[in-house]
């Protein structure tokens, strides 16, 4: 197979459409490099800043970048204090136990949750907030996720302490749940469309990926590499190629939200690689 569909097989399949569990826990990654962020002097933070009053047309802010400011040590943000300065937050408190500073991942992302979905009128969706309103100079969302990613694997090199090396030991947690969650939410469009488009000549094999925790759904996706070897074994020698060409129009197609969702999974991958080469 070429370097393309290897790609493909691991993590395109994890691009989402919607915004449910997997969008809160972006917004924990998100307090987790902000608490990482703080280690450094004042005038070197970048993350939990936002553009009052931004340039769309320049990319640039027309005025001051303005910082979270909490009841924490220092003026700083608790997580319930940055979910709501976010905005569409649809109240102040109750995202995590304030009496921690440690979150637990999965209690935070199931609150966070509980609270976008849990409102009158049916709830709403789990926005990703505009990069220009939580870091500096920054407007391009898969340019946010890289620069966060860059931001605290920096600060691994000359921050890091036993104290607190559990900052990056969550961080790194975080980021994989996301890529899980991501395959999960996305798995129903794309054994559909797998089934649509190639389950005429061969069968369409799923992985189970656990269950989501916020809402006790079954994660599946498909496997690929299966779904390839069982058509190929009953025969179907250009297998290859129609899940190649499938993948391709899938994701490279007319559909705008694979289309964006693959940049997007593409940004975290490129994070977990230079995770992997930095730290070392």
């Amino acid at each position: 197979m070429r370097v393309s569909l290897f790609f493909a097989l691991s993590y395109l399949s994890t691009a989402v459409w919607a915004g449910g569990y997997q969008g809160c826990l972006e917004r924990v990654w998100l307090f987790q490099a902000y608490e990482v962020d703080a280690l450094y002097p004042e005038a070197d933070r970048t993350i939990g800043f936002k553009c009052n009053k931004w340039n769309e047309a320049t990319h640039t802010c027309n005025v001051d970048w303005t910082p979270c400011k909490g009841r924490q040590a220092g003026g700083r943000c608790s997580f319930d204090e940055l979910m709501f300065w976010l905005g569409k937050a649809p109240s102040r408190d109750g995202w995590a136990d304030p009496s921690t500073g440690r979150l637990n991942i999965e209690d935070t992302a199931k609150k966070c949750v509980s609270k976008f979905t849990s409102q009158p009128g049916g709830g709403r969706a789990v926005p990703n907030p505009p990069p220009q309103k939580v870091m500096k100079n920054t407007w391009e969302y898969n340019d946010y996720i890289t620069k966060i990613g860059q931001k605290v694997n920096d600060a691994w090199k000359d921050k890091k302490t036993d104290a607190n090396k559990y900052l990056w030991e969550d961080f790194d947690s975080t980021r994989e749940k996301i890529t899980v969650a991501r395959a999960g939410d996305h798995g129903p469009f794309l054994i559909a469309g797998a089934n649509a488009k190639l389950g005429a000549t061969m069968t369409i094999h799923t992985q189970d990926l656990g269950i989501n925790p916020a809402t006790g759904e079954k994660w599946e996706t498909v496997d690929w590499k299966e779904t390839a070897n069982q058509a190929r074994a009953s025969g179907v020698a250009d297998a290859h190629t129609r899940i190649k060409n499938f993948l391709n129009d899938w994701y490279r197609g007319s559909n705008t939200n694979a289309k964006a969702h693959y940049q997007v999974i593409k940004s975290y991958k490129r994070v977990a690689d230079r995770t992997a080469s930095c730290r070392k």
